[in-house]
Protein backbone atom coordinates (compact mmCIF):
# COMPACT_ATOMS: atom_id res chain seq x y z
CA UNK A 1 0.00 0.00 0.00
CA UNK A 2 1.48 3.30 -1.09
CA UNK A 3 1.24 6.17 1.30
CA UNK A 4 0.04 9.46 -0.02
CA UNK A 5 1.66 12.79 0.66
CA UNK A 6 1.61 14.06 4.21
CA UNK A 7 -1.31 16.39 4.80
CA UNK A 8 -0.86 19.16 7.31
CA UNK A 9 -3.47 19.99 9.91
CA UNK A 10 -3.88 23.56 11.09
CA UNK A 11 -5.33 23.94 14.55
CA UNK A 12 -5.97 27.05 16.56
CA UNK A 13 -5.08 27.43 20.20
CA UNK A 14 -7.26 29.39 22.56
CA UNK A 15 -6.76 31.58 25.62
CA UNK A 16 -3.65 33.30 24.32
CA UNK A 17 -1.65 35.36 26.82
CA UNK A 18 -2.39 39.07 26.55
CA UNK A 19 1.30 39.79 26.20
CA UNK A 20 1.42 38.03 22.82
CA UNK A 21 1.08 40.58 19.99
CA UNK A 22 -0.63 38.23 17.55
CA UNK A 23 -4.31 37.30 17.47
CA UNK A 24 -3.90 33.58 16.84
CA UNK A 25 -1.26 30.89 16.39
CA UNK A 26 -1.50 27.99 13.97
CA UNK A 27 0.44 24.73 14.11
CA UNK A 28 1.11 22.47 11.14
CA UNK A 29 1.06 18.79 12.15
CA UNK A 30 1.96 16.16 9.54
CA UNK A 31 -0.04 12.93 9.53
CA UNK A 32 1.95 10.07 8.04
CA UNK A 33 -0.93 7.64 7.65
CA UNK A 34 -4.58 8.74 7.57
CA UNK A 35 -5.83 5.18 7.19
CA UNK A 36 -6.01 5.07 10.96
CA UNK A 37 -9.63 5.63 11.91
CA UNK A 38 -8.83 7.96 14.79
CA UNK A 39 -6.63 10.15 12.63
CA UNK A 40 -9.30 10.26 9.95
CA UNK A 41 -11.78 11.59 12.48
CA UNK A 42 -9.28 14.11 13.77
CA UNK A 43 -8.48 15.28 10.26
CA UNK A 44 -12.16 15.66 9.41
CA UNK A 45 -12.95 17.65 12.54
CA UNK A 46 -9.87 19.81 12.11
CA UNK A 47 -10.73 20.63 8.48
CA UNK A 48 -14.29 21.56 9.49
CA UNK A 49 -12.93 23.87 12.16
CA UNK A 50 -10.45 25.36 9.71
CA UNK A 51 -13.22 25.92 7.13
CA UNK A 52 -15.38 27.65 9.72
CA UNK A 53 -12.52 30.01 10.56
CA UNK A 54 -11.71 30.63 6.92
CA UNK A 55 -15.32 31.50 6.07
CA UNK A 56 -15.49 34.00 8.86
CA UNK A 57 -19.04 32.94 9.74
CA UNK A 58 -18.19 31.35 13.05
CA UNK A 59 -18.14 33.34 16.22
CA UNK A 60 -14.91 33.77 18.12
CA UNK A 61 -13.89 30.46 19.73
CA UNK A 62 -16.53 28.43 17.84
CA UNK A 63 -13.91 26.87 15.59
CA UNK A 64 -11.64 25.71 18.40
CA UNK A 65 -11.18 21.96 18.59
CA UNK A 66 -12.39 20.04 21.65
CA UNK A 67 -9.78 19.22 24.26
CA UNK A 68 -9.66 15.49 23.49
CA UNK A 69 -8.95 16.23 19.83
CA UNK A 70 -6.19 18.69 20.69
CA UNK A 71 -4.65 16.10 23.02
CA UNK A 72 -4.62 13.49 20.26
CA UNK A 73 -2.89 15.88 17.88
CA UNK A 74 -0.38 17.09 20.46
CA UNK A 75 0.45 13.48 21.31
CA UNK A 76 1.44 12.99 17.65
CA UNK A 77 3.71 16.01 17.33
CA UNK A 78 6.92 14.22 16.30
CA UNK A 79 9.65 16.44 17.72
CA UNK A 80 10.33 17.33 21.34
CA UNK A 81 11.25 20.89 20.42
CA UNK A 82 8.03 21.26 18.41
CA UNK A 83 6.00 19.98 21.34
CA UNK A 84 7.65 22.50 23.65
CA UNK A 85 6.85 25.31 21.19
CA UNK A 86 3.23 24.16 21.17
CA UNK A 87 3.14 24.24 24.96
CA UNK A 88 4.62 27.74 24.99
CA UNK A 89 2.05 29.01 22.48
CA UNK A 90 -0.85 29.46 24.90
CA UNK A 91 -2.03 28.69 28.40
CA UNK A 92 -4.47 26.05 27.23
CA UNK A 93 -1.84 23.98 25.44
CA UNK A 94 0.67 24.53 28.23
CA UNK A 95 -1.77 23.05 30.74
CA UNK A 96 -2.47 20.07 28.49
CA UNK A 97 1.18 19.29 27.73
CA UNK A 98 2.45 19.72 31.30
CA UNK A 99 -0.23 17.43 32.72
CA UNK A 100 1.21 14.27 34.28
CA UNK A 101 -1.08 11.92 32.37
CA UNK A 102 -0.03 13.46 29.04
CA UNK A 103 3.66 13.27 29.96
CA UNK A 104 3.34 9.61 30.94
CA UNK A 105 1.56 8.94 27.67
CA UNK A 106 4.23 10.68 25.61
CA UNK A 107 7.15 9.10 27.51
CA UNK A 108 5.80 5.88 29.09
CA UNK A 109 7.61 4.93 32.31
CA UNK A 110 9.68 1.77 32.21
CA UNK A 111 10.72 2.31 28.58
CA UNK A 112 13.76 3.84 26.94
CA UNK A 113 13.46 6.88 24.69
CA UNK A 114 16.22 7.79 22.27
CA UNK A 115 15.20 11.44 22.24
CA UNK A 116 16.46 11.66 25.84
CA UNK A 117 20.09 11.55 24.68
CA UNK A 118 21.67 14.95 24.07
CA UNK A 119 25.28 13.86 23.67
CA UNK A 120 28.41 12.85 25.53
CA UNK A 121 30.60 14.82 27.92
CA UNK A 122 34.22 13.63 27.83
CA UNK A 123 36.66 13.64 30.72
CA UNK A 124 40.18 14.30 29.52
CA UNK A 125 41.56 13.30 32.93
CA UNK A 126 44.15 16.04 32.70
CA UNK A 127 44.93 17.56 36.11
CA UNK A 128 46.59 20.64 34.66
CA UNK A 129 43.96 23.40 34.27
CA UNK A 130 46.13 25.38 31.87
CA UNK A 131 45.85 22.61 29.29
CA UNK A 132 42.18 21.83 29.77
CA UNK A 133 39.74 22.82 27.06
CA UNK A 134 36.51 24.70 27.80
CA UNK A 135 33.56 22.55 28.76
CA UNK A 136 31.75 22.87 25.43
CA UNK A 137 34.80 21.59 23.52
CA UNK A 138 34.59 18.33 25.50
CA UNK A 139 30.93 17.79 24.58
CA UNK A 140 29.99 15.71 21.54
CA UNK A 141 26.45 16.03 20.20
CA UNK A 142 24.68 12.72 19.62
CA UNK A 143 23.21 11.94 16.19
CA UNK A 144 19.62 13.19 15.93
CA UNK A 145 19.94 15.05 19.21
CA UNK A 146 17.36 17.75 19.90
CA UNK A 147 20.31 20.03 20.59
CA UNK A 148 21.07 21.92 17.39
CA UNK A 149 24.57 21.50 15.91
CA UNK A 150 26.96 24.03 17.38
CA UNK A 151 24.70 24.88 20.31
CA UNK A 152 26.52 24.83 23.67
CA UNK A 153 25.12 22.31 26.13
CA UNK A 154 25.34 24.21 29.40
CA UNK A 155 24.41 27.61 28.00
CA UNK A 156 21.35 26.10 26.29
CA UNK A 157 19.88 24.22 29.24
CA UNK A 158 21.50 26.09 32.14
CA UNK A 159 21.64 29.76 31.03
CA UNK A 160 23.36 30.90 34.22
CA UNK A 161 26.23 28.43 33.94
CA UNK A 162 28.22 30.07 31.12
CA UNK A 163 31.53 31.88 31.34
CA UNK A 164 29.74 34.99 32.54
CA UNK A 165 27.53 33.04 34.93
CA UNK A 166 27.83 31.12 38.14
CA UNK A 167 30.58 28.78 36.93
CA UNK A 168 32.77 31.62 35.74
CA UNK A 169 35.67 30.71 33.48
CA UNK A 170 36.62 27.52 35.30
CA UNK A 171 37.16 24.40 33.21
CA UNK A 172 34.42 21.83 33.73
CA UNK A 173 35.13 18.11 34.23
CA UNK A 174 32.08 15.79 34.05
CA UNK A 175 31.83 13.30 36.91
CA UNK A 176 28.33 11.78 36.93
CA UNK A 177 24.88 12.22 35.41
CA UNK A 178 21.42 10.92 36.18
CA UNK A 179 17.93 11.98 35.13
CA UNK A 180 18.95 15.42 33.86
CA UNK A 181 21.30 16.15 36.79
CA UNK A 182 24.93 16.67 35.79
CA UNK A 183 27.70 16.66 38.42
CA UNK A 184 30.85 18.50 37.33
CA UNK A 185 34.17 19.54 38.83
CA UNK A 186 35.29 23.15 38.52
CA UNK A 187 38.98 23.39 37.78
CA UNK A 188 40.98 26.61 37.87
CA UNK A 189 44.59 27.61 38.52
CA UNK A 190 44.31 27.10 42.28
CA UNK A 191 43.97 23.32 42.26
CA UNK A 192 47.01 21.84 40.53
CA UNK A 193 48.41 18.42 41.36
CA UNK A 194 52.21 18.28 41.12
CA UNK A 195 52.64 14.79 39.76
CA UNK A 196 56.39 15.03 39.44
CA UNK A 197 56.87 15.56 43.15
CA UNK A 198 53.86 13.47 44.09
CA UNK A 199 52.61 16.20 46.39
CA UNK A 200 49.53 18.36 46.40
CA UNK A 201 49.53 22.06 47.21
CA UNK A 202 47.26 23.17 50.03
CA UNK A 203 44.61 24.43 47.61
CA UNK A 204 44.42 21.00 45.96
CA UNK A 205 42.99 19.57 49.19
CA UNK A 206 39.72 21.25 48.21
CA UNK A 207 37.46 19.94 45.47
CA UNK A 208 34.96 22.34 43.91
CA UNK A 209 31.87 20.60 42.58
CA UNK A 210 28.65 21.86 41.01
CA UNK A 211 25.33 20.30 40.04
CA UNK A 212 23.74 21.49 36.80
CA UNK A 213 20.02 20.71 36.65
CA UNK A 214 19.23 20.48 32.94
CA UNK A 215 15.54 20.00 33.74
CA UNK A 216 14.97 23.23 35.67
CA UNK A 217 17.93 25.24 34.30
CA UNK A 218 19.40 25.77 37.78
CA UNK A 219 23.06 25.47 38.73
CA UNK A 220 24.25 24.85 42.28
CA UNK A 221 27.88 25.26 43.35
CA UNK A 222 28.49 22.97 46.32
CA UNK A 223 30.55 23.89 49.39
CA UNK A 224 34.24 23.01 48.92
CA UNK A 225 34.97 19.38 49.75
CA UNK A 226 38.03 18.87 51.95
CA UNK A 227 39.58 15.84 50.29
CA UNK A 228 43.14 15.84 51.67
CA UNK A 229 42.41 12.83 53.86
CA UNK A 230 41.52 10.76 50.74
CA UNK A 231 44.22 8.60 49.17
CA UNK A 232 44.97 9.86 45.64
CA UNK A 233 41.55 11.50 45.61
CA UNK A 234 41.44 12.89 42.06
CA UNK A 235 42.48 9.55 40.54
CA UNK A 236 40.51 7.05 42.63
CA UNK A 237 37.33 8.73 43.91
CA UNK A 238 33.90 7.89 42.48
CA UNK A 239 30.66 9.87 42.27
CA UNK A 240 26.89 9.75 42.02
CA UNK A 241 24.18 12.40 41.68
CA UNK A 242 20.50 11.69 42.19
CA UNK A 243 17.23 13.49 42.95
CA UNK A 244 16.71 14.56 46.51
CA UNK A 245 12.92 14.24 46.44
CA UNK A 246 11.49 11.02 47.86
CA UNK A 247 7.97 11.53 46.51
CA UNK A 248 6.77 8.95 44.02
CA UNK A 249 6.44 11.39 41.16
CA UNK A 250 8.94 11.10 38.32
CA UNK A 251 7.74 14.36 36.82
CA UNK A 252 7.87 16.39 40.00
CA UNK A 253 9.27 19.85 39.43
CA UNK A 254 11.84 19.66 42.23
CA UNK A 255 15.34 21.08 42.18
CA UNK A 256 16.56 19.05 45.15
CA UNK A 257 19.44 16.63 44.72
CA UNK A 258 21.99 14.54 46.57
CA UNK A 259 25.66 13.98 45.74
CA UNK A 260 27.64 10.92 46.85
CA UNK A 261 31.45 10.76 46.81
CA UNK A 262 33.38 7.63 47.79
CA UNK A 263 37.12 7.20 48.15
CA UNK A 264 39.89 5.47 50.07
CA UNK A 265 41.03 6.87 53.41
CA UNK A 266 44.69 7.95 53.38
CA UNK A 267 45.53 6.31 56.72
CA UNK A 268 43.27 3.28 57.06
CA UNK A 269 43.01 2.50 53.33
CA UNK A 270 39.31 1.76 53.61
CA UNK A 271 36.45 3.07 51.50
CA UNK A 272 34.54 5.99 52.97
CA UNK A 273 31.46 7.94 51.89
CA UNK A 274 30.77 11.68 51.88
CA UNK A 275 27.39 13.14 50.91
CA UNK A 276 25.97 16.59 50.22
CA UNK A 277 22.24 17.29 50.00
CA UNK A 278 20.27 20.28 48.81
CA UNK A 279 16.52 20.85 49.01
CA UNK A 280 14.26 23.21 47.09
CA UNK A 281 14.22 25.58 50.06
CA UNK A 282 17.96 25.66 50.52
CA UNK A 283 20.35 25.58 47.59
CA UNK A 284 23.45 25.49 49.79
CA UNK A 285 23.99 22.17 51.53
CA UNK A 286 26.89 20.89 53.55
CA UNK A 287 29.09 17.80 53.39
CA UNK A 288 28.45 14.97 55.80
CA UNK A 289 31.11 13.52 58.05
CA UNK A 290 33.02 10.58 56.50
CA UNK A 291 31.31 7.23 57.05
CA UNK A 292 32.99 3.87 56.52
CA UNK A 293 31.70 1.70 53.70
CA UNK A 294 33.89 -1.43 53.69
CA UNK A 295 37.46 -2.71 53.95
CA UNK A 296 38.76 -3.57 50.46
CA UNK A 297 41.55 -5.80 51.80
CA UNK A 298 39.02 -7.90 53.69
CA UNK A 299 37.15 -8.55 50.45
CA UNK A 300 40.25 -8.94 48.28
CA UNK A 301 39.66 -5.72 46.33
CA UNK A 302 43.09 -4.38 45.38
CA UNK A 303 42.41 -2.20 42.38
CA UNK A 304 40.66 1.15 41.95
CA UNK A 305 36.98 1.56 41.13
CA UNK A 306 36.51 0.58 37.50
CA UNK A 307 33.34 2.58 36.84
CA UNK A 308 33.56 5.89 38.68
CA UNK A 309 30.16 7.27 37.63
CA UNK A 310 27.49 5.29 39.45
CA UNK A 311 24.47 3.55 38.03
CA UNK A 312 21.45 4.72 40.04
CA UNK A 313 18.49 2.44 40.78
CA UNK A 314 15.19 3.61 42.27
CA UNK A 315 12.60 1.55 44.12
CA UNK A 316 9.22 2.60 45.51
CA UNK A 317 7.87 1.15 48.74
CA UNK A 318 4.24 0.60 49.70
CA UNK A 319 3.99 4.13 51.09
CA UNK A 320 5.02 5.60 47.75
CA UNK A 321 8.44 6.69 49.00
CA UNK A 322 11.29 6.46 46.52
CA UNK A 323 14.60 4.87 47.60
CA UNK A 324 17.80 5.33 45.59
CA UNK A 325 20.80 3.02 45.44
CA UNK A 326 24.11 3.86 43.75
CA UNK A 327 26.18 1.09 42.16
CA UNK A 328 29.88 1.19 41.28
CA UNK A 329 32.04 -1.45 39.55
CA UNK A 330 35.06 -2.98 41.33
CA UNK A 331 37.51 -5.75 40.43
CA UNK A 332 39.40 -8.24 42.62
CA UNK A 333 41.78 -9.32 39.81
CA UNK A 334 39.56 -12.34 39.11
CA UNK A 335 35.94 -11.22 39.26
CA UNK A 336 33.96 -8.04 38.91
CA UNK A 337 31.77 -6.85 41.77
CA UNK A 338 28.97 -4.32 42.13
CA UNK A 339 29.30 -2.05 45.15
CA UNK A 340 25.79 -1.12 46.28
CA UNK A 341 25.37 1.96 48.48
CA UNK A 342 22.01 2.99 49.92
CA UNK A 343 21.76 6.74 49.30
CA UNK A 344 19.69 7.33 52.44
CA UNK A 345 21.48 5.18 55.02
CA UNK A 346 24.96 4.80 53.52
CA UNK A 347 24.85 1.03 53.99
CA UNK A 348 27.10 -0.81 51.53
CA UNK A 349 27.27 -4.36 50.17
CA UNK A 350 29.27 -6.21 47.52
CA UNK A 351 27.76 -8.55 44.93
CA UNK A 352 29.75 -10.56 42.39
CA UNK A 353 28.77 -10.13 38.76
CA UNK A 354 27.75 -13.16 36.65
CA UNK A 355 30.30 -15.91 36.02
CA UNK A 356 32.18 -15.23 32.75
CA UNK A 357 31.32 -17.45 29.80
CA UNK A 358 33.65 -20.23 28.75
CA UNK A 359 35.42 -18.05 26.19
CA UNK A 360 37.07 -16.07 28.99
CA UNK A 361 39.35 -13.99 26.71
CA UNK A 362 36.28 -12.69 24.91
CA UNK A 363 34.60 -11.83 28.18
CA UNK A 364 37.62 -9.80 29.27
CA UNK A 365 37.77 -8.08 25.89
CA UNK A 366 36.19 -5.18 27.73
CA UNK A 367 35.07 -4.69 31.31
CA UNK A 368 31.34 -4.81 32.08
CA UNK A 369 29.29 -1.65 32.32
CA UNK A 370 26.72 -1.19 35.09
CA UNK A 371 23.47 0.53 34.16
CA UNK A 372 19.86 0.73 35.20
CA UNK A 373 17.40 -1.59 33.49
CA UNK A 374 14.70 0.07 31.35
CA UNK A 375 12.29 0.16 34.28
CA UNK A 376 14.94 1.88 36.42
CA UNK A 377 14.25 -0.53 39.29
CA UNK A 378 16.84 -3.22 38.53
CA UNK A 379 20.58 -3.28 37.90
CA UNK A 380 21.96 -4.45 34.56
CA UNK A 381 25.46 -5.40 33.48
CA UNK A 382 26.45 -4.92 29.85
CA UNK A 383 29.53 -6.60 28.43
CA UNK A 384 30.96 -5.95 24.97
CA UNK A 385 32.28 -9.20 23.46
CA UNK A 386 34.00 -10.20 20.24
CA UNK A 387 33.65 -13.67 18.80
CA UNK A 388 34.96 -14.63 15.36
CA UNK A 389 35.18 -11.00 14.31
CA UNK A 390 31.61 -10.18 15.35
CA UNK A 391 30.72 -7.77 18.12
CA UNK A 392 27.88 -8.42 20.51
CA UNK A 393 26.58 -7.03 23.78
CA UNK A 394 25.45 -9.43 26.50
CA UNK A 395 22.95 -8.00 28.97
CA UNK A 396 22.50 -9.44 32.46
CA UNK A 397 19.84 -8.18 34.87
CA UNK A 398 19.88 -8.53 38.64
CA UNK A 399 16.55 -8.94 40.40
CA UNK A 400 15.41 -10.07 43.81
CA UNK A 401 13.70 -13.42 44.16
CA UNK A 402 10.46 -12.84 46.02
CA UNK A 403 10.10 -14.88 49.18
CA UNK A 404 7.14 -15.55 51.39
CA UNK A 405 8.12 -12.69 53.70
CA UNK A 406 8.41 -10.24 50.81
CA UNK A 407 12.20 -10.43 50.78
CA UNK A 408 14.50 -12.62 48.76
CA UNK A 409 18.02 -13.08 47.46
CA UNK A 410 19.48 -11.07 44.61
CA UNK A 411 20.30 -13.13 41.53
CA UNK A 412 21.56 -12.41 38.03
CA UNK A 413 19.61 -13.46 34.96
CA UNK A 414 20.95 -13.58 31.41
CA UNK A 415 18.63 -11.24 29.56
CA UNK A 416 19.56 -10.97 25.91
CA UNK A 417 22.33 -10.73 23.35
CA UNK A 418 22.46 -7.78 20.96
CA UNK A 419 24.47 -8.20 17.77
CA UNK A 420 26.29 -5.03 16.70
CA UNK A 421 26.52 -4.31 12.99
CA UNK A 422 28.63 -1.78 11.14
CA UNK A 423 27.63 -0.36 7.76
CA UNK A 424 30.92 1.35 7.01
CA UNK A 425 33.87 -0.62 8.35
CA UNK A 426 34.77 -3.29 10.85
CA UNK A 427 35.66 -1.92 14.26
CA UNK A 428 39.09 -2.97 15.44
CA UNK A 429 39.71 -3.03 19.17
CA UNK A 430 36.27 -1.76 20.15
CA UNK A 431 35.81 -0.68 23.77
CA UNK A 432 32.70 0.50 25.56
CA UNK A 433 33.09 4.12 26.70
CA UNK A 434 29.69 4.70 28.32
CA UNK A 435 26.01 3.81 28.11
CA UNK A 436 22.95 6.05 28.12
CA UNK A 437 20.37 4.45 30.40
CA UNK A 438 17.33 6.49 29.33
CA UNK A 439 18.01 6.21 25.62
CA UNK A 440 19.56 2.73 25.49
CA UNK A 441 22.50 4.09 23.50
CA UNK A 442 25.99 2.59 23.67
CA UNK A 443 29.07 4.71 22.97
CA UNK A 444 32.19 2.82 21.85
CA UNK A 445 35.59 3.66 20.44
CA UNK A 446 37.95 1.66 18.26
CA UNK A 447 41.70 1.34 18.07
CA UNK A 448 41.85 4.33 15.73
CA UNK A 449 40.10 6.43 18.42
CA UNK A 450 36.97 6.89 16.34
CA UNK A 451 33.65 7.11 18.17
CA UNK A 452 30.53 5.05 17.43
CA UNK A 453 27.01 4.94 18.85
CA UNK A 454 24.51 2.09 18.71
CA UNK A 455 20.86 2.04 19.74
CA UNK A 456 20.49 -1.27 21.60
CA UNK A 457 16.70 -0.86 21.62
CA UNK A 458 16.37 -0.51 17.85
CA UNK A 459 13.96 -2.99 16.32
CA UNK A 460 15.93 -3.13 13.10
CA UNK A 461 19.14 -4.19 14.83
CA UNK A 462 21.89 -2.27 16.59
CA UNK A 463 23.85 -0.42 13.91
CA UNK A 464 27.20 1.09 14.89
CA UNK A 465 27.02 4.67 13.63
CA UNK A 466 30.19 6.73 13.52
CA UNK A 467 30.00 10.06 15.31
CA UNK A 468 31.33 12.95 13.25
CA UNK A 469 33.56 14.89 15.61
CA UNK A 470 37.03 16.33 15.76
CA UNK A 471 37.41 15.02 19.30
CA UNK A 472 39.34 11.77 19.42
CA UNK A 473 39.39 9.61 22.53
CA UNK A 474 43.09 9.66 23.29
CA UNK A 475 44.94 7.93 26.09
CA UNK A 476 44.16 10.90 28.34
CA UNK A 477 40.44 10.84 27.52
CA UNK A 478 39.18 7.37 28.35
CA UNK A 479 35.87 8.11 29.99
CA UNK A 480 32.69 9.91 29.05
CA UNK A 481 29.32 10.71 30.58
CA UNK A 482 26.10 10.27 28.62
CA UNK A 483 24.08 13.47 29.03
CA UNK A 484 20.38 12.63 28.98
CA UNK A 485 17.24 14.60 29.68
CA UNK A 486 14.27 13.49 31.75
CA UNK A 487 11.68 15.01 29.42
CA UNK A 488 8.66 14.64 31.77
CA UNK A 489 10.64 16.38 34.52
CA UNK A 490 11.80 19.13 32.15
CA UNK A 491 8.28 19.85 30.87
CA UNK A 492 6.92 19.82 34.42
CA UNK A 493 9.69 22.12 35.68
CA UNK A 494 9.61 24.66 32.87
CA UNK A 495 5.90 24.68 32.06
CA UNK A 496 4.13 23.68 35.23
CA UNK A 497 5.48 26.61 37.22
CA UNK A 498 4.29 29.28 34.75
Amino acid sequence: MTRGPKKPLYIQCGALPKSMPIASIYLSVSIENESNQIMQQLASRARIAAAMRGGGAAAEGEGDLPEDVVLEILARVPGVADLFRCAAACRRWRALVSDRSFLRRRWPPGARHRSSLLGFFFNREDPAPATMAPAEENFVRAPRSVLRPGSPLLSTFVPGAGSAGILGRAAVVPLASHGGLLLVRLVDGTAVVDQEEGEEPAAAALDRLAVCDLNSGACHVLPPLHCGWFFDYFATSAYAVLPGSSADDSSAASSSFKVLVIGINEDKRQYYLRTCSSSSSSSSGCWSAPSKLFDPIEHGIFGPIKQRDAAVIVSVDQRGVRHYTAHWLLWDLAHFHALDVDAATGEASLHRLPVPPRDLPFHLYDMPRLAAAPDGAALSALCLLRNEGRLRVEVWTRRRRQGEDGGGELSWHHGRVVELQSRSKEMDGALCVCFGERSGTLLARDRERCLYVADLESRGGAIMEEVATELRVSGGCKTAIAVEIDWPALFACRLGRK
